[in-house]
């Protein structure tokens, strides 16, 4: 199924919608780095989907593959980072650059508020 029909399909019922004051939408799938309800920033509808989560300290990417879209388990790349705070959001703003351009930005954002929350502060005197 191409990603357009997949978005008309599931833009108006979803488990993910989530609606806030004044009628605006939000959504909280895996893959939407702007929680955006939207087409363009869709994790489920597009197969070029990036998400960056955090798991045992670790951030992980993972990306959509469009040839393997149809095949669910081969269909995400993930990659685990696990070097210091700014290298990570070198890398992971190389790879996303790659992969969706208009993402980038938003993907290092989210890796950047995910490694400050990894930072254990400092105690004072």
């Amino acid at each position: 199924m191409s990603s357009a029909l997949v978005w008309q399909i599931v833009r108006a019922h979803n488990s993910f919608l989530k609606t806030g004051l004044h009628g605006h939408k939000f959504s909280a799938e895996p893959g939407n780095l702007y929680n955006k309800h939207s087409y363009k920033d869709s994790g489920l509808a597009n197969a070029n989907s990036v998400d960056v989560t955090l798991e045992n300290d670790t951030l992980k990417v993972s990306t959509g593959r469009t040839k393997t879209a149809n095949q669910p388990k081969k269909s995400k790349l993930v990659q685990v980072i696990k070097k210091n705070a700014r290298r990570a959001l070198s890398g992971i703003g190389k790879h996303v650059g790659s992969v969706r351009p208009d993402l980038k930005q938003g993907a290092q954002a989210r890796a950047a508020a995910l490694a400050k929350s990894l930072r254990v502060k400092k105690a004072t005197k």
